[in-house]
């Protein structure tokens, strides 16, 4: 509405270019003060091959656009190369709406997002190899590969030996606003130098945040900077709003949807067969086929970085925005649609069955489990430990392979597999069970468990996990037993030994702790 193609006010276009230079740099940078390895590392089975086939997948594409649309070669790899990159700041937060972040899905998505904007940095070292489309200029190619290497090494070698004792400084100083400046000045610096040295700002501020996140002030400088970062990621994606032209001729119909088309259908396609091929679950598939079908930051930086370079022309740099901007405005309700139809398919019997797990198992099934724990993660290995040293035979149900084989080297029985589906609680013993207990922080997911488990056995004991009292009285419903907000029995917990230090009776103190949770739940029948 206040871009330059709209009547009324309009906006001055370097300015626009200003301002989205300066989000890049805050983006980026927070993509690298966030980059980690172990995140990524916990996913890989299925996040880096996935990733890299789906990439893949949407670039080979890339000769079909040349034909529909009449785009050259060179220009439809780009267009290819765009819409195989996915929005890290939409995706991500979707899931946090969803309560998807800490469940291995969400997992397994974010691994598939650090992925993908890697492989987007070195995209944009070749994006001028392929506008000048001289096979003599690999060497020019590789030239600036070796150029970003280098000043890669050089700043991540400098910046571990001098910005920890420089945050480190500054942080003594007990000033909010020089911290927070000292953090600012870094990664426009860093940003600035490599663009100086020949490679690009987007590749500066991402060495800047790596460099950042592997000093003890990374947390502290990640939430100095958030409310910044934000402020700019705003202002990014408003600048690139307005630099749409909705009158423009250069864009034909055909072109935008071939881009919609590339952006939505095709890398939701092949986001699914890539995530099924290697093993993702169904409703990790379905998610990252609704999830991942959208553009955004990292799109945008290599269109306008090919319509700097010309390899871009203004039709196709106008139709690649146009399909992010639909893309990013639906993407809610695709993830919605992705959720529900997931819930839907593990309600039902899938191609994963007793026989896969025992063969998992490398054996037959093991003896019938007085517990079975669903969740192999903090709080299912506290249970596990708790159960081994009273004796209680117990047996694990997790969708990571790679746990599932770490609890079967330290001699505990385990299956993988997805638990809310019949098959795999049946392969448990959850029928012959006296207690089950559901210890994966994803509500929807632990329903669908408890619901299956009442249905195999109906005298079976559930204890469960849960946020709010909401999902307290889902997973009640859902036939639960006893449902505990961890969150709220650590408050309790910090309260009893406050009032204990404080001199107060046991009893009085049990009192106290006991009304604070009838105050807590009210009426509901919640055993905690």
């Amino acid at each position: 509405m206040i871009g330059p193609f709209t009547p009324g006010y309009r906006a001055n276009p370097d300015t626009l270019r200003q301002l989205a230079d300066v989000g890049l740099i805050f983006l980026m940078f927070g993509v690298g003060l966030h980059f980690n390895l172990r995140e990524l590392a916990a996913a890989r089975r299925v996040a880096i091959p996935a990733a890299l086939l789906q990439i893949a997948l949407v670039v080979a594409a890339a000769p079909a656009f040349a034909v529909i649309a009449g785009l050259s070669s060179r220009e439809s790899i780009l267009l290819g190369m765009a819409a195989s990159i996915s929005s890290t700041v939409v995706l991500v937060r979707v899931l946090e709406e969803r309560g998807l972040m800490g469940s291995d899905t969400g997992r397994t998505l974010v691994g598939w997002l650090i992925v993908q904007d890697l492989v987007t940095i070195v995209m944009l070292l070749f994006v001028p190899l392929l506008a000048d489309g001289q096979a003599g200029n690999l060497w020019g190619a590789l030239g600036t590969t070796l150029r970003a290497g280098a000043f890669a090494a050089l700043a991540l070698t400098l910046g571990t030996r001098l910005v920890p004792p420089l945050l480190g400084l500054v942080g003594r100083t007990g000033s909010r606003e020089l911290f927070l400046l000292a953090v600012v000045c870094l990664s426009l610096g860093i940003a600035i130098g490599a663009e100086t040295a020949g490679t690009s700002l987007a590749l500066g501020a991402f060495i800047a945040g790596v460099t950042v996140s592997e000093t003890e002030a990374s947390h502290r400088a990640a939430s100095e900077l958030l409310p910044l970062r934000d402020a700019f990621a705003v202002l990014f994606f408003v600048s690139i709003g307005m630099l749409v032209n909705p009158t423009s001729r250069e864009t034909s119909a055909v072109l935008i949807a071939v881009s919609v088309v590339a952006v939505i259908g095709l890398k939701g396609l092949a986001s699914l067969a890539a995530a099924t091929l290697f093993g993702a679950s169904g409703r990790t598939a379905l998610l990252a086929a609704s999830g991942l079908a959208q553009s955004g930051e990292f799109s945008f930086i290599l269109a306008e970085a090919g319509r700097s370079t010309g390899l871009l022309s203004q039709g196709g740099y106008q139709a690649l925005l146009m399909a992010a901007v639909l893309s990013i405005a639906i993407n809610p309700l695709l993830v919605r649609l992705g959720e529900s139809r997931g819930r839907h398919l593990n309600d039902r019997a899938l191609w994963r069955s007793k026989e896969i797990v025992r063969s998992e198992m490398g054996g037959p099934a093991d003896p019938a489990p007085e517990v079975v724990i669903v969740g192999a993660g903090r709080v299912g290995r506290l249970a596990g430990r708790a159960l081994e040293m009273v004796g209680t035979p117990h047996l694990y149900i997790d969708t990571s392979l790679d746990q599932v084989r770490v609890l079967r080297s330290e001699g505990h029985a385990a299956h993988w597999g997805d638990a809310s589906r019949l098959e795999i609680l049946e392969g448990a013993g959850i029928g012959r069970a006296r207690l089950l207990v559901i210890a994966v922080p994803d509500v929807d997911s632990a329903r669908l468990v408890a619901e299956g488990a009442c249905e195999l056995n109906p005298n079976l004991t559930i204890v469960s996990r849960a946020h709010t009292l909401t999902e307290v009285q889902l997973l009640l419903g859902a036939g639960a037993t006893t449902v505990v907000i961890p969150e709220f029995e650590g408050a309790v917990a910090i309260v009893r030994d406050v009032l204990l230090r404080l001199g107060l009776a046991a009893d009085e103190v049990i009192n106290v702790t006991e009304a604070s949770r009838s105050q807590e739940y009210g009426n509901r029948d919640i055993a905690v």
